[in-house]
């Protein structure tokens, strides 16, 4: 589940954000600068890793996953690749390029969490991995949300 690694970076950098630029200041500001390190970081870092993994070196992702290549792995390659470009983009453009980015994330999740569920039909079994993917597929997006909501200073 390297998507907790990349979710804890860009928290971790988020809070030394804060504490590098004098404080946590109110609510508002410590969401700003959280959700910020999430587009910068977790997206950006999705981003690249989408495309070593899914466009690179895509049949040997796909063999190490027990799923057959194809276009679609690049496909979903390129879809990564996207969402970390627009989390970096995030750094210059504010207002409603966040928000078009936080519905491509929804977007990106509800992917995530339509396939984990489609693959324990398929296989007729849940893993406690499975179980941890869907948490987070919901999880992840509600403190996406929260953290838009609180940042007003995305609209200055």
């Amino acid at each position: 589940m390297f998507i907790l690694v990349l979710i804890a970076a860009g928290f971790v950098t988020g809070f030394i954000h804060l504490i590098v630029i004098g404080g946590f200041g109110d609510l508002s500001t410590i969401s700003y600068y959280l959700l910020l390190h999430q587009y910068v970081v977790t997206f950006g870092l999705l981003g690249i890793i989408g495309l070593i993994t899914n466009i690179i070196k895509a049949d040997e992702n796909a063999q190490s996953l027990g799923w057959p290549g194809g276009p679609f792995q690049i496909k979903y390659g390129f879809s990564q690749l996207g969402l970390g470009i627009m989390g970096v983009l995030c750094i210059w453009f504010k207002e409603g390029f966040w928000l078009g980015t936080l519905i491509n994330m929804y977007i990106y999740g509800v992917s995530g969490l339509w396939s984990h569920v489609a693959e324990m039909k398929r296989l007729g079994k849940t893993t406690k991995n499975d179980i941890g993917n869907i948490i987070i597929d919901i999880i992840y997006q509600i403190i996406l949300t929260v953290l838009y909501i609180y940042a007003s200073k995305i609209w200055h």
